[in-house]
């Protein structure tokens, strides 16, 4: 497997005239507003009308459903999001559009579902976000620990319980929940639920005050006796798509993400290294002249490292294309990059010891990301624990 990632981009520019303005606006726009998106915790309202919005409400959308054609495979997603990384790897993840919520609605929702979700995203003039629920307090994304809980009331279900960590959670204009009809029965009593923002009972509790990736907004959401009719329930009629568990829907939406964020996780670190050999250049180092060739030894040493994450991205990504596992992939490809990230953040910390301690400048924001990249999305050490599951037998 060879993936040339400027063959992807140049593949895209040709099939979807719609597509590359859209990718081209987020790279010249993006980079004027990412110290504002970090220090308020939120997207800039003038950043709307600079990029098409009907257009960012469609990205990670399937084509057949009305997405852009630039994210309508894993290998393009990671191949763009790299590129839009490298100026911003926090901004993209808060950008409008299904998100990880789109994952189990193809998965485990009937061919009306699919099309009336989908369609909430279809000629608004406004962001419209969808978010993605499974996370708890008590238990994380284990779901023998789930504690929220639909239980059936005639003809509809009844909605309790608390999620965490909710991207864009605090935004979303739908959500995907995932709950328990049972707790005793473990994870084959888990099923998603399709939530709208004004169901009463939906709370947003709080966006919580994030160290890195600030622009993501994380959110706390509450479900208090959230009454749904049972058409909520993604594959409520039988007629169910290709997981019949919904658990397994769930680890679908992780396959699908983390060769994306992994991509964007790389593109941040090869920004960071072309930023850092620019300070070099320029004389800003706070070391001994002795020391600055050394650093940039270190910084190519950091160039080969995101290459080879750069490769196990773009493997997972081509692996869920084509239709395999990819749930090791993925998890390798993220623990990967997110250790890279962590590792670059303290030797770009040690160079520029002033710059590191000066809120606001990139590398300062870069290292408290660096630290939310090992958390997103599972931890590093959930991921080697799940790598290290995949290769016991």
């Amino acid at each position: 497997m060879r993936i040339d990632p400027e063959a992807v981009l140049e593949e895209i520019r040709r099939d979807d005239p719609e597509s590359w303005p859209l990718f081209e606006a987020m790279q010249r726009h993006i980079p004027p507003i990412a110290a504002r998106a970090d220090a308020d915790a939120e997207i800039p309202p003038e950043f709307w009308p600079l990029v098409p919005v009907d257009l960012q409400n469609r990205v990670n959308m399937p084509p057949q459903y009305g997405g852009v054609v630039l994210t309508a495979t894993a290998v393009r997603r990671a191949v763009v999001f790299e590129r839009i990384g490298r100026l911003c790897p926090a901004l993209p993840i808060g950008l409008p559009g299904p998100g990880l919520s789109a994952p189990p609605v193809l998965a485990l929702g009937t061919e009306e579902q699919k099309v009336a979700y989908f369609n909430r995203f279809l000629g608004q003039t406004r962001p419209v976000w969808g978010a993605f629920a499974i996370t708890e307090p008590q238990g994380g994304s284990d779901a023998a620990a789930m504690r929220t809980v639909a239980t059936r009331d005639g003809t509809d279900y009844v909605l309790n319980g608390t999620k965490c960590f909710i991207t864009s959670g605090g935004r979303a204009d739908v959500v995907v929940v995932f709950a328990s009809l049972d707790p005793n029965k473990g994870r084959f009593a888990i099923r998603a639920f399709v939530v709208p923002r004004d169901t009463p009972g939906f709370a947003v509790d709080r966006c919580e005050d994030m160290m890195g990736l600030r622009a993501s907004q994380l959110a706390t959401l509450s479900f208090t006796d959230c009454r749904l009719p049972a058409s909520s329930m993604l594959g409520h009629t039988g007629k169910r798509g290709p997981h019949v568990d919904a658990f397994t829907g769930a680890q679908a939406s992780w396959d699908y993400m983390r060769p994306v964020l992994s991509s964007l996780i790389n593109g941040g670190c090869l920004g960071m290294v072309e930023y850092a050999e620019q300070c070099l250049a320029e004389g800003e180092a706070e070391l001994p002249r002795a020391k600055v060739e050394q650093a940039r030894e270190e910084l190519g040493v950091f160039r080969a490292r995101i290459s080879s994450s750069q490769m196990l991205a773009l493997r997972a990504a081509w692996k869920f294309d084509a239709g395999g596992r990819a749930s090791t992939d993925a998890s390798l490809a993220k623990a990967f990059a997110s250790t890279v990230s962590m590792e670059l953040a303290h030797k770009l910390a040690a160079m520029f010891p002033v710059k590191a301690a000066t809120a606001g400048d990139r590398i300062e924001k870069f290292y408290r990301d660096a630290k939310a990249f090992d958390i997103l999305e599972g931890t590093g050490d959930m991921q080697r624990l799940m790598i290290a599951r995949a290769y016991e037998h």
